[in-house]
């Protein structure tokens, strides 16, 4: 028998984010009535999510934020439920089975809210951790929406033996960013005579001898990793690889599509795993660069392209999206933070797009990523073991809710090259893990 949701008001952010925790997370069948006589007559499982007193449900408190439609400063109050932090917190949490907005709480995160309104960017112009509710309340390494579905459920399942819910399965995805194929192969006489020019200027004959010898065909790229890539990488979904087919610029170091080198190492991903573009530093917020750099991977691969992550992860929610959607773009892996690990959106579900300035639900999936190499690299480089148990700390509490865990790697990171400590023993580590029980 499926729940029954009741609350006074049906908005179109109330019936978001109960699709989002019933449907994608919990998978149990429900329906949302504003007939309190409907409810209250209901032989079977009640939520309610009103004020009013239903007898036999299981009630939930409720503030404004879902029946707004405005978008203004929030002022939560913070406090703890089953060992989670919980917010927005009732006032009186003994009138209610679930002493806090649940519904509220998953739609701030969910939406990022926080990130329409005003805020200071960092250098790139990007919202930072800092200013993260999440990380402020320290529980960004904890997909806490998720847990707080979890917790819920057996709530419902305490009160109604007979509920039904089916059992998700915990998935995984290797994503890996392309941003510079190469170390010193296809760069071009010009960047080449430069790098053999800084380099010399700053004594390091190291590296100029390490670049001739590349160069003249006598030692292989460092970043030229692939077929060990291949050999133990799982095929298909389970890796994504995102391309850069941007302009050469100050944050773009890309190699040009149009090289052969690169249109035969784009063929090879493409023949084992799906790809996406890897959008410009130079394209935020802008349509028209966008376009260009979409339309030249589409050539090279000659089909289309549905997914994206962005550069340096510079993006700002939503206007960023904007431009993926009108371009026919249904995927985007951007969903973290550049310099902390965890859960950007306080979730490990892949969820739908929803806009807050219009209040509607759009054409746009959002995958959020839990870890990524560049992130955890300073620590990496300063304690292996420490890195290792963050990691499958993070792993695990996808695994507690049966979650998507989606990392992002870059191949010079995975390399030795240029006096960088290589992450390939972070690589290994988590397919390891990812062995017990994991599918895409």
């Amino acid at each position: 028998m499926e729940l029954l949701i009741f609350s006074r008001q049906l908005t179109p952010r109330l019936e978001y984010i109960c699709r989002f925790i019933f449907k994608d997370i919990l998978r149990m069948p429900y329906r949302i009535t504003s007939y309190y006589t409907e409810a209250s007559q209901y032989n079977g499982p009640v939520l309610n999510y009103d004020n009013q007193v239903i007898a036999g449900s299981l009630s939930i408190c409720v503030s404004n934020l879902l029946f707004e439609t405005d978008i203004k400063q929030q002022s939560f109050s913070v406090g703890q439920w089953h060992n989670l932090t919980a917010f927005p917190m009732a006032q009186s949490p003994h009138k209610f089975d679930i002493p806090f907005d649940l519904f509220s709480g998953a739609f701030f995160l969910v939406t990022r809210y926080e990130e329409y309104l005003p805020f200071r960017g960092d250098k790139h112009g990007r919202f930072g951790v800092s200013n993260s509710f999440s990380f402020k309340h320290g529980f960004l390494e904890y997909p806490i929406v998720d847990l707080w579905a979890f917790e819920m459920l057996g709530l419902l399942k305490e009160k109604f033996p007979n509920i039904h819910s089916k059992s998700r399965k915990f998935t995984f995805q290797f994503t890996f960013d392309l941003d510079c194929a190469f170390a010193f192969l296809e760069k071009g006489f010009l960047r080449n005579a430069f790098g053999f020019t800084r380099d010399f200027f700053r004594f390091d004959f190291q590296n100029v001898k390490l670049r001739y010898r590349i160069l003249s065909g006598k030692q292989k790229d460092p970043f030229d990793i692939y077929d060990d890539l291949f050999s133990i990488l799982p095929d298909g979904d389970a890796t994504k690889w995102f391309i850069h087919s941007g302009d050469w610029g100050k944050f773009d170091k890309s190699i040009p599509l149009s090289r052969s080198a690169m249109q035969n190492l784009v063929g090879k991903l493409a023949s084992r795993y799906p790809i996406g573009i890897h959008p410009s530093y130079q394209s935020f917020l802008d349509d028209d660069v966008f376009r260009k750099e979409l339309s030249r991977l589409v050539d090279v691969l000659d089909e289309s392209v549905t997914s994206s992550r962005f550069h340096y992860l510079r993006q700002s929610i939503p206007l960023s999206y904007y431009p993926l959607i009108r371009a026919g773009i249904t995927q985007e892996y951007s969903m973290g933070f550049a310099e902390k690990p965890g859960f950007r959106a306080g979730t490990c579900t892949p969820y739908p797009f929803f806009d807050v300035y219009e209040n509607a639900v759009k054409n746009l999936k959002i995958f959020p990523f839990a870890i990524m190499d560049s992130t955890i690299r300073h620590l990496a480089n300063q304690n292996q073991n420490e890195t290792m148990e963050l990691l499958k700390r993070l792993l695990n509490r996808v695994k507690m809710v049966n979650g998507s865990f989606i990392s992002i790697w870059h191949v010079d990171y995975l390399t030795e090259s240029m006096g960088k400590p290589s992450l390939m023993f972070l690589l290994k580590v988590t397919l390891e893990e990812l062995n017990d029980g994991a599918e895409f």
